[in-house]
């Protein structure tokens, strides 16, 4: 057994992502494309909570696909996803990325559902993309996330634009 998983359920319309243990990018690999069907799908989701409750740490690259899939809930008309965490540091991770203006916290556990097991492939590139992409959420956030990430955003530019 991996010691991070992603988990996802369909119950009735509202989409729950479920992340345990200590994620990072590797964890994530071609999750952001699962992410935009799920949205591409009119129907697919009517509500969107993503369960942190066992998760330990997240990378920033875990981090901007947590914004990712608020910004989409958010502009498909879904609303401001909830995200339930009782972790203390996680909660103090999260604030700092400013992912509380984009989700509704819960600090408690949420209710156990039936849940599989997210498997998901990705190529090289397309693992390349997502970290590109999931930066540019996260400085899209603040001024402070612009700040912090914007050296990686234009070197990740500068290797795309020489391929």
């Amino acid at each position: 057994m991996r010691d991070e998983q992603v988990y996802f359920a369909n119950h009735a319309g509202l989409c729950v992502f479920k992340f345990v243990g200590e994620l990072r990018h590797t964890s994530v690999e071609g999750m952001d494309g699962f992410i935009r069907h799920l949205f591409e799908q009119q129907h697919a989701c009517s509500r969107v909570s993503v369960d942190l409750t066992e998760t330990e740490y997240m990378d920033s690259t875990c981090l901007g696909l947590l914004a990712m899939l608020a910004r989409l809930s958010l502009s498909n008309s879904k609303g401001k996803p909830n995200l339930f965490c009782t972790n203390a540091n996680m909660l103090l991770l999260l604030k700092s990325m400013c992912l509380d203006q984009v989700f509704h916290f819960v600090e408690e556990r949420i209710e156990d559902i039936q849940m599989d097991e997210l498997i998901t492939e990705s190529t090289a590139d397309a693992q390349a993309e997502l970290i590109y992409q999931a930066h540019k959420e996260l400085s899209a956030l603040s001024e402070d996330n612009r700040k912090l990430f914007q050296p990686v955003v234009e070197l990740m530019e500068k290797e795309r634009q020489g391929n």
